[in-house]
């Protein structure tokens, strides 16, 4: 897939975001905490690891507009233009490798399901307010790297949380079926 706007990506992500509200909501606590095998991440553990990862990756995406605000990119009054780039290499690694969570974004299993799609409703909110000063703000040279796929883009980064979902999305389903 190719991103072509701010608002594409926004909405990109967003349908992912649904897509996993929609699977978790009513699920019973027996569902939500279940662990399919010992090591196995349950419903919830997912749902804390991406609330952690939104909350990380919001702090850093807004660390990252300022230094480009900063850096006088912004725009004459529009919208600037994106340069359209897909992630599909990064999907394709995805796919192929298994990957172990850092420490520091590991769930740690005491937080319940209805509290944790409280805090991601929050911090989507928080996000999507910044969607105008991103897309008045050129932020194709601002880098930040990740650990598995090097350095990616401001642009690279926002897209990268709806694929982030759906690969845990994916595994979500993966729990409920065992």
């Amino acid at each position: 897939m190719n991103y072509t706007s701010v608002a594409h990506i926004f909405e990109k992500i967003d349908e992912t975001r649904e897509r996993l509200y929609q699977r978790v909501e009513g699920l019973t606590d027996e569902q939500a905490n279940a662990h399919p095998s010992e090591n196995a991440w349950s419903v919830t553990d997912i749902m804390e690891h991406l609330t952690i990862m939104e909350d990380r990756l919001a702090r850093m995406m807004k660390v990252m507009l300022a230094k480009a605000e900063g850096a006088s990119t912004e725009s004459n009054g529009g919208a600037i233009e994106i340069k359209p780039f897909s992630l599909d290499q990064l999907i394709e690694r995805s796919q192929a490798e298994k990957y172990v969570a850092p420490e520091a974004v590991r769930p740690s299993g005491t937080l319940h399901l209805t509290d944790l799609l409280a805090r991601m409703r929050a911090s989507r909110e928080e996000l999507r307010a910044l969607q105008p000063r991103i897309e008045a703000t050129d932020l194709s040279a601002f880098t930040y790297p990740h650990p598995a796929f090097g350095p990616l883009n401001f642009y690279q980064w926002l897209a990268l949380i709806g694929l982030h979902e759906q690969r845990h999305l994916n595994q979500i389903e993966s729990v409920l079926q065992a």
